[in-house]
């Protein structure tokens, strides 16, 4: 079974002696300390966006498991079922906030590495030796790919839709 850069875990790198809290040598050494340094300094926010899109993962399951819920509650219980999901929606919309801002963070960690080509090799070679998580390499997904999920827009839909059914709910 072949290993995902996902699997692998996030974690520091130690480069041929160098972490990046010593100070910089002034000879060829100087780009593996500056290698080893970005990526070391990208791992919290690294593992915070993990920890953020987890959340994130697990609030969207129990928003859905919420809002099909609505669907088979019988009418006496359908106002407690709809509380249930108006308090799921709102923590995955603290979760999506959460999880774009650790995202952003990431992005601004890969837009500061400013890598060159030849960093971006020694980086991606020094990653899989290591067996980490390649955190700045060019194959990161930044969070446009998640810039589509439309939280909002979605909840305002449902929110219409469950207001009918409020309403012709008898009292």
């Amino acid at each position: 079974m072949t290993s995902t850069a996902a699997d692998r875990p996030i974690k520091p790198i130690n480069l041929n002696g160098f972490t990046g809290r010593e100070p910089a040598p002034d000879d060829e050494r100087h780009l593996l300390w500056k290698v080893a340094r970005r990526h070391n300094d990208a791992v919290p926010a690294a593992l915070e966006e993990e920890q953020a899109w987890i959340a994130y993962s697990c609030a969207e399951t129990a928003t859905e498991q919420a809002w099909q819920a609505l669907d088979t509650a019988p009418t006496s219980e359908w106002a407690a079922a709809h509380h249930r999901w108006v308090k799921a929606e709102q923590a995955l919309g603290a979760a999506t906030r959460r999880w774009h801002s650790a995202a952003t963070a990431m992005d601004q960690a890969w837009e500061d590495a400013n890598w060159s080509d030849r960093a971006l090799d020694l980086y991606a070679v020094a990653a899989a030796q290591a067996g980490v998580r390649e955190l700045l390499g060019t194959n990161r997904p930044t969070s446009s790919p998640w810039v589509h999920l439309d939280v909002e827009q979605r909840r305002r839909e449902r929110e219409q839709l469950a207001a009918k059914t409020l309403q012709r709910l008898p009292i």
